[in-house]
């Protein structure tokens, strides 16, 4: 690309005359139809196109070419001082092109062929070229020579012609890129893009895959399932029925797979706990660690722990991360013995009721509840619990916790018990799920709820004995209502369409049948 936009910026700059000026900034508009361009292609010095000994190219070959165009006229005479200018992309580069021509023959009868002979173009394979406003301009006199310096008023304001966008011709390239996500549940979802360019559309495609859940596809840009790195094959064919291929090692992230050891802190003055990770999975990974007491480290192995929860990140060359926790417990000197720890759902309330015993307690202090939504490692205080302080017999603990809950969230749970010297220790961790709300009404069920630019379907989950031929659905939002009506026969029914024509929010879904009208409540995010 450097050795091309090195090459163009010579060549343009000799005949650009940078003082000089663009002739589609004049005043005046361009009237005539004289020149019909045919086609516009890349070709040898002396017109001959490319692709006539090289249909198509490996992208990223380069070689010397030169634009050429065939063109009629409506007039039966040549003109003088031919000028052609326009914005010249090749690639993703960009510049002006300003070319004498000269002498222009008169092609009314026989198509005649222009070749820009003095304009070598270092074209590389996969490159596509394109003339943008492109305007032509002539004088029908040749009394005076433009070719070094000219002004706006040489060139007569109704001989030129402007001419949309043209794509030259070029060998096909069968090219594509490729995108991914980070793995799930052992599958990395790869994105194709075909970046094909040459020969001449439309095109058909062959796609050819290994490793992957797909072994072929015929669209332009497929989206495949890969189990591993594995490899794409594409075949292009043109509408000459020439046929390219190109093939590429398709290189995606697997899943982290690892087992962790655990040694328990056993050592009050030393602590000697430790977690040692064995990799089983190939790749380059980097290591976040944190813990109790703001125990932070980017090791493999980590030792000298004292216990409680270890948050692992494992993160891949590619920045797809996995997550981990593991429990380093103590079996010193215990100044508590845990008995069994809970948590249960008010659903009434809805409330999480956290329970816990002590066997016996030792110059206990409190206990601190810690909460986690949604993730297992953002733990925050949300409430304290006085200890019995010394006891010998079992000791039943209970914390209700009334603050408002995400629904369908996992909420975690652990207990931090300080002791009179300040140390402490923590439980056992326990989570709890909070149900969704507004699922249904008993007879009919809304789901996924919420919604998220996926399906959405309505069944009825009452009873067997309710008869009716019809059933109106509307779905009732603050600006719109959208009803439907629909045969009954206790089918499920797909409201995917419908649902796309409304806002986000919440949407009132209301149902008619027989006698009788339930509403849902349904989140649409």
């Amino acid at each position: 690309m450097f050795l091309t936009c090195l090459v163009l910026g010579t060549v343009i700059q000799n005949y650009a005359q940078t003082l000089q000026p663009d002739l589609r900034d004049c005043e005046g508009s361009c009237t005539s139809n004289n020149y019909t361009i045919q086609s516009v292609y890349l070709s040898d010095e002396t017109g001959n196109p490319i692709t006539s000994s090289l249909l198509t190219c490996t992208p990223g070959t380069e070689q010397t070419t030169y634009i050429s165009f065939v063109y009629m006229t409506s007039s039966t005479s040549g003109v003088s001082n031919g000028r052609l200018i326009a914005d010249l992309s090749v690639g993703d580069s960009t510049m002006l092109l300003n070319y004498y021509i000269g002498n222009i023959p008169s092609a009314k009868t026989t198509a005649d062929t222009l070749t820009l002979s003095s304009f070598p173009l270092n074209w590389v394979c996969g490159d596509e070229v394109i003339l943008s406003n492109s305007l032509l301009a002539w004088t029908t006199s040749s009394s005076g020579d433009f070719s070094a310096t000219y002004t706006c008023n040489d060139y007569p304001k109704g001989q030129c012609q402007l001419t949309s966008d043209i794509v030259v011709d070029a060998p096909m390239a069968v090219q594509f890129e490729y995108s991914f996500d980070c793995p799930a549940d052992g599958t990395s979802t790869v994105y194709f893009t075909s970046t094909t360019t040459g020969g001449r559309e439309p095109y058909s495609y062959d796609w050819n895959f290994t490793n992957a859940d797909l072994s072929s596809a015929s669209k332009a840009d497929p989206t495949v399932g890969y189990y591993g790195p594995g490899t794409a094959e594409l075949t292009v064919t043109d509408a000459n029925g020439t046929e390219n291929t190109y093939t590429l090692s398709i290189d995606v992230p697997v899943e982290i797979d690892l087992t962790g050891t655990v040694t328990d802190h056993t050592d009050d003055e030393n602590p000697d706990g430790a977690i040692s990770l064995e990799i089983h999975s190939t790749g380059d990974y980097s290591y976040a660690w944190t813990g109790p007491d703001g125990f932070v480290s980017d090791q493999q192995n980590i030792s000298g722990l004292i216990a409680g929860d270890y948050f692992l990140t494992v993160t891949d060359s590619y920045g797809c991360s996995s997550e981990y926790v593991f429990e380093v417990l103590y079996f010193g000197a215990l100044p508590i013995t845990w008995g069994k720890v809970e948590v249960s759902i008010d659903h009434e309330m809805p409330a999480a009721v956290l329970e816990w015993h002590t066997l016996t307690e030792t110059a206990s202090s409190h206990f601190e509840i810690q909460k986690s939504a949604g993730s297992i490692n953002d733990f925050k205080a949300i409430g304290r619990v006085k200890s019995a302080e010394n006891s010998t017999s079992i000791r039943r603990y209970l914390f209700r916790d009334n603050t408002p809950h995400p629904n369908d969230r996992r909420i975690y749970y652990r207990i931090r018990q300080f002791n009179l010297d300040g140390s402490s220790e923590f439980s056992e961790t326990v989570s709890a799920v909070f149900p969704q709300t507004g699922l249904g009404s008993g007879n009919w069920k809304i789901y996924p709820n919420p919604h998220r630019n996926q399906d959405l379907f309505l069944q009825y989950v009452g009873p067997a004995d309710i008869k009716s031929p019809m059933l109106e659905i509307r779905l009732i939002t603050p600006v719109l209502t959208l009803v439907r009506k629909l045969n009954w026969e206790k089918n499920v029914f797909v409201l995917t369409e419908d649902i796309k024509n409304l806002p986000r929010g919440l949407i009132i879904l209301e149902i008619k049948y027989g006698k009788k009208t339930d509403r849902l409540k349904l989140i649409n995010r």
